[in-house]
């Protein structure tokens, strides 16, 4: 009988499947007839299969779950042929296992699915720097739990002038939270912004320092104005900076019970006219629903 997998999200989970699935199938299409090898590579690949947090046995007494829903890689390996190549990264090794499995699970594509366990940065900046980006593109999917991707990860990722990247970005659950309505931030949420965001100019735009006078000195205030929105906005435009393709300006806002914890952000490495189709592509993707705008 089937168990639990992955137990985690709700509807946003979907919503941000269903996007990635989307550009998926109008990548692959788009590009069917060049002579290109294609790669997905999936950096925090999970597993097989979500069960929505929430869900409960159908039957007392009986070892079956529901709902499931799809996962990134499995949702990948469905397009089969389409792409030359699927690697999947995993730090969890009881994941990797549920990942061979469902490697298993589709024999024809077998020899195309490598399964990598380990550091997501560690493997992602190898496959940048060590594949001829002269005769392949690729989509990149980056869903970390929190603020696991360092901004030298998304640089090596820019720098092959070849890849699509769907980054969900932490801007609540992230940044955010690590920043005190009154009080600041605390050192070692400063090192950790610091390589998230690959920068400490963070500060002088996310918090204000001002000074009230004390009964022996003036006493230093620093007040979070910062917002999920505007905390994105200032990723976009950190990227911007480093993309040669481009970066969209529009993204989706996610997270559980309606609260904007992620922003599911788009970005393409190749700067030539026709690279402008990803950027048309995803745009049509995330329009397709709920979004925000720089």
């Amino acid at each position: 009988m089937r168990k639990p997998v992955q137990k985690f999200g709700g509807a946003h989970t979907e919503k941000k499947l269903a996007k990635l699935e989307a550009y998926l199938k109008a990548y692959s299409t788009a590009l069917k007839n060049q002579n290109f090898r294609l790669i997905y590579f999936d950096a925090f690949a999970g597993t097989g299969d979500i069960q929505i947090a929430g869900a409960t046995p159908l039957l007392e007494g009986v070892d079956e779950y529901a709902p499931f829903i799809k996962g990134s890689a499995q949702r990948a390996l469905n397009f089969g042929k389409a792409f030359h190549r699927y690697i999947f990264v995993e730090k969890s090794q009881s994941k990797v296992r549920q990942l061979k499995d469902l490697r298993d699970g589709f024999p024809a594509i077998a020899d195309r699915i490598d399964i990598l366990h380990g550091d997501a940065n560690y493997h992602l900046t190898n496959f940048c720097s060590g594949t001829n980006w002269k005769n392949t593109r690729a989509i990149v999917f980056l869903d970390p739990f929190g603020n696991q991707i360092s901004w030298k990860t998304v640089v090596s990722i820019a720098e092959t002038k070849a890849i699509d990247l769907w980054y969900l970005f932490p801007a609540g659950l992230g940044v955010l939270r690590q920043i005190s309505k009154n009080k600041g931030v605390h050192e070692t949420h400063r090192a950790s912004l610091n390589t998230l965001l690959g920068t400490e100019e963070w500060h002088q735009t996310f918090i204000e320092t001002t000074s009230a006078p004390g009964l022996f000195d003036e006493n230093e205030n620093q007040e979070r104005r910062a917002t999920v929105e505007s905390v994105t906005r200032f990723m976009i435009e950190r990227m911007k900076e480093i993309f040669a393709g481009g970066v969209l300006d529009e993204w989706l806002p996610l997270g559980s019970r309606g609260i904007h914890m992620y922003s599911l952000l788009f970005a393409w490495a190749n700067p030539s006219g026709k690279a402008k189709l990803a950027g048309k592509l995803a745009r049509a993707v995330l329009r397709s629903g709920n979004r925000g705008r720089a």
